[in-house]
């Protein structure tokens, strides 16, 4: 091994200082050909197992640490419940919060499959007054055994998991893991929550991506520092250490885990307020707000005080659209419809393209209003724009209909005077 003599140090000293660096050689950062095991970086322990031992790294955060914009111990108020409503997983309103775990895992590659290990998982969950995180590594593929069966003793504590995105990378990967180990998955018929899905259907208008990093600059608050290593990266920072044995690089893929458990905890948190309370929360956007009232309406449940609150919070002009023509649908099926005629005039306006809002108004001036007239007027607007429409067979079907319409009504106006009835008046038509 080379080594440097007092004159050779004093010399390098010289030319640090010139460069302006003025600390102390040995204050220097340890050479590459001098690896440091990942042991000695960061708090953790060896795990014994009847397979070899596990490095397992270890932190802990008390539950009032804040995570980006909010506590973590927020996650503890929510009702199981509504995370079951959030996920789609009717199983997890029975679930105790305490004994829900967070996982995340960082792989050998990034496409999945038999050849694909985890190399490390981050296993996040509540205890006492703190949230602690235990992060399992394997030190050498030949100790996969050791890291399998310290995953099943840990996995067999909770009652329900939350990842982002494992439902279709992380628990299939664990479980392809645990097959070939031999070895019963624990989590196989545990209620699962992936966030993805639920984060996909809220911010789909607002960001071009939902990637997790996004959603923590963009929602949530959550700023990394240096130590963070971009995680396309992580593969081939593994791969390095294998053959060097040097730790350093990994102890910035354990930050990056730790950041991505602690931030699943803060988004599970702020999706259950947003779908529990809407109209309650802070910082939810217009088109926030119009992804809340679809995803509403496809569960069943009531919109119409999000849709409103959509169109006052200012929307882009395809939402607005959007918004009006939903409102002012939800106003037709409940039979409002002196207020969807509001609506459907704001949108008949706004989409100077479309045929749909002129018909409607039609639909109820004639049948539901008494005026023909009226009728008449926005049909006639309606065929004036399918008329621009370029050729085809639904250009041919909608103009077939308007002047199927115009000819009624105008029939109707030679017999019978406007009426002036009351919205609910007339079939429905």
């Amino acid at each position: 091994m080379m080594t440097t003599k007092p004159n050779q140090r004093e010399e390098l000293r010289q030319r640090l200082r010139r460069l302006g660096l003025v600390r102390g050689v040995s204050s220097l950062p340890p050479s590459p050909h001098h690896p440091v095991p990942i042991e000695g970086l960061v708090d953790g322990a060896f795990h014994e197992t009847p397979y070899g031992r596990c490095f397992v790294a270890q932190a802990a955060f008390p539950s009032h640490h804040r995570h980006g914009d909010l506590d973590l111990a927020t996650f503890l108020d929510l009702a199981p419940e509504t995370l079951a409503a959030v996920g789609g997983e009717p199983a997890l309103s029975a679930a105790d919060l305490r004994r829900t775990l967070f996982l995340d895992t960082e792989t050998t590659g990034l496409s999945g499959g038999t050849g694909t290990m985890a190399f490390l998982v981050g296993l996040g969950f509540f205890e006492g007054d703190h949230f602690r995180l235990l992060q399992p590594f394997l030190r050498d593929p030949g100790d996969e055994l050791a890291l399998v069966h310290f995953l099943a003793t840990q996995f067999a504590r909770f009652d329900a998991v939350i990842t982002f995105n494992g439902r279709a990378f992380d628990l299939p990967l664990l479980e392809t893991r645990f097959v070939l180990a031999r070895q019963p998955f624990p989590l196989a018929s545990v209620p699962h929550l992936d966030l993805l899905g639920p984060a996909r259907r809220l911010w789909r208008e607002r960001l071009p991506s939902r990637a997790l990093g996004t959603l923590e600059r963009e929602v949530l608050g959550v700023e990394r520092d240096q130590a963070d290593v971009p995680g396309g990266m992580i593969p081939r920072l593994y791969r390095d250490y294998l053959r060097t044995g040097d730790g350093r690089e990994i102890s910035r893929i354990l930050y990056h885990n730790l950041v991505d458990v602690l931030s699943m905890v803060t988004l599970a948190a702020r999706l259950s307020r947003a779908f529990a309370d809407p109209l309650g929360t802070d910082g939810l956007t217009g088109a926030d707000l119009f992804c809340l009232a679809r995803w509403q309406e496809e569960r069943g449940e009531e919109a119409e005080g999000t849709l409103r609150a959509a169109l006052e919070a200012g929307l882009r002009p395809d939402l607005r659209q959007r918004a009006l023509r939903e409102l002012a649908l939800l106003l037709k099926r409940a039979g409002r419809r002196r207020e969807a005629v509001a609506y459907w005039q704001q949108l008949g306006m706004e989409a100077t393209q479309g045929t749909l809002a002129p018909v409607e108004l039609a639909k109820v001036f004639e049948w539901h209003l008494g005026r023909p007239a009226l009728a008449a007027g926005w049909t006639r607007l309606a065929l004036a724009r399918a008329e621009r429409w370029p050729p085809g067979p639904r250009r041919e079907r909608e103009l077939a209909a308007l002047h199927h319409r115009l000819e009624r009504l105008q029939r109707r106006m030679a017999t019978v005077p406007d009426q002036g009835r009351g919205p609910d008046e007339g079939e429905n038509r």
